[in-house]
């Protein structure tokens, strides 16, 4: 179940539901309006949220602290009157800028980007030293190709398994998984900041990302790259 929360203005909430309901016609989701941060703070502590829509009133440090830094997981959406302004120099992936003028068409172009990020509450199973492992796919950080075997580097520890790397891309770019590098996919969620020619991700890691795979990738996520 996605679980959605609001702390903007009713006419805003309405119109993003109603958009979101395209978005997430296939999913489990529930939503819930918020007039209080306070309230809101309350809640998150008893149950998790996978999607939070601001008016971009709330974009303040101490807010910011509040909500997403405590909430890695999360996927936040930021609703403005100028969404590249208050954007400014944010590369955080899993923070989006929408415009209230602009909130069909803007929800739009974030579908995909809202869609994988929003359903790494799934969980990938393998197999792991004869054990089965479950991981929710948010939990993980990256995959790395090293020799014949990737190791799944998440917040559960370190993983490995002997498979081919372009088999599991497959499996997870429709949650998110980006292929920076022949050797490297990272969960776009857990990235952080796009440079030359590295990602850094939540844990401070820099994530090689070499000039083919990033001219792919230009197309898909050029808003969040360094020219």
């Amino acid at each position: 179940m996605i679980r959605v929360a609001f702390l903007e203005y009713e006419k805003e909430t309405k119109d993003i539901i109603f958009e979101l309901s395209k978005v997430f016609n296939e999913l489990d989701w529930t939503f819930r309006h918020y007039r209080k941060a306070s309230d809101l703070a309350k809640v998150m502590k008893k149950q998790e949220i996978h999607l939070f829509v601001f008016d971009e009133m709330f974009k303040t440090p101490r807010l910011e602290s509040v909500f997403v830094h405590d909430n890695p997981n999360a996927l936040f959406i930021y609703v403005c009157k100028n969404a590249l302004a208050t954007k400014d120099k944010d590369q955080r992936s899993r923070v989006l800028y929408i415009e209230k003028d602009h909130i069909v068409e803007d929800i739009k172009k974030y579908e995909s980007i809202i869609l994988s990020q929003c359903s790494q509450v799934d969980l990938y199973n393998f197999s792991y030293d004869g054990v089965h492992v479950n991981l929710a796919y948010e939990d993980i950080y990256y995959l790395e190709k090293i020799d014949k075997m990737v190791y799944f580097h998440t917040k559960k520890g370190e993983f490995h398994k002997r498979v081919n790397m372009s088999e599991l891309e497959t499996i997870f770019a429709p949650y998110g998984f980006l292929r920076v590098h022949v050797s490297y996919l990272v969960n776009a969620k857990h990235i952080v900041a796009w440079n030359k020619d590295e990602v850094q991700i939540i844990t401070q890691e820099n994530i090689p990302m070499s000039r083919a795979q990033k001219r792919k990738l230009m197309a898909q996520i050029k808003p969040k790259m360094p020219e």
